[in-house]
């Protein structure tokens, strides 16, 4: 059956350690954290991602048209990247075949782990001055990849909308996949917790990102994604998300 998810490449996607994935979600953290990564790295957009569960937008930057998902490559001297960048929240209706879809071109192109970057919404947010952040591994290779580098395991609780399936189809594959959720706020843009899971980031991949920018532009980015915020609140009352608010029966 044919699939309702292209994965179209406008450059040759080589092979890499690290598929890193970011979405809008919970404080746009993802999008956040995605969009700063690959313009502070300066990275080659290699592939884009299409769907007829993608609203029918694209962008325009410097006069050039960009598709709303695009797959960026970017090389250091010991680590390979390519870091997945949604612009927009896609339908919860095609959440499942998305996530069937991704895990089947990571295996095609011999990716070894991927890294899900987020949040995970926390009503004491306005109290923290710097989010923590946890980290939700897959297999056995991912939670001692993850003890290894000092972080705190998120041990309880559900992950929710299209990580949640990800993490799912990794999980049914045996495919080594991490998501990095750093506290933050359910419908207010959050770069500070952006920055907290690119620190985390820098800290397990040997990216070396300058998140001080980021925090000085703080509210700026609030007042430029305002209304990229609600549209992903929209998504997100039908993808599940209350659930993250609940602890599941087989912890009581």
């Amino acid at each position: 059956m044919k699939s309702s998810w292209s994965f179209m490449e406008v450059k040759e996607v080589p092979g890499a350690d690290y598929l890193v994935i970011g979405m809008p979600d919970v404080g746009l953290v993802g999008l956040i954290a995605s969009t700063y990564l690959v313009k502070n790295l300066n990275t080659n957009v290699v592939a884009y991602v299409d769907s007829p569960y993608l609203p029918p937008v694209i962008i325009y930057h410097e006069a050039q048209p960009y598709p709303v998902m695009r797959i960026h490559s970017y090389t250091t001297q010991d680590r390979s990247f390519l870091f997945l960048v949604s612009e927009v929240a896609m339908s919860p209706s095609g959440v499942y075949s998305f996530s069937r879809k991704l895990i089947e071109w990571t295996q095609a192109k011999d990716i070894d782990r991927i890294l899900l970057i987020g949040g995970v919404p926390t009503p004491q947010r306005m109290k923290l001055e710097k989010p923590m952040v946890y980290a939700a591994g897959v297999t056995t290779d991912d939670i001692s990849f993850l003890e290894k580098n000092g972080l705190n395991l998120f041990r309880e609780g559900f992950v929710s909308g299209p990580y949640a399936m990800i993490l799912k189809e990794c999980y049914l594959k045996s495919v080594k996949g991490v998501a990095l959720l750093a506290e933050s706020f359910l419908n207010y843009p959050d770069p500070g917790a952006a920055a907290a899971v690119i620190t985390v980031l820098n800290s397990i991949t040997g990216l070396k990102v300058n998140v001080e920018p980021l925090l000085e532009q703080e509210e700026e980015i609030r007042a430029r994604l305002r209304e990229t915020m609600k549209r992903t609140m929209e998504t997100m009352r039908e993808s599940g998300k209350a659930y993250e608010f609940t602890v599941p029966a087989m912890y009581m």
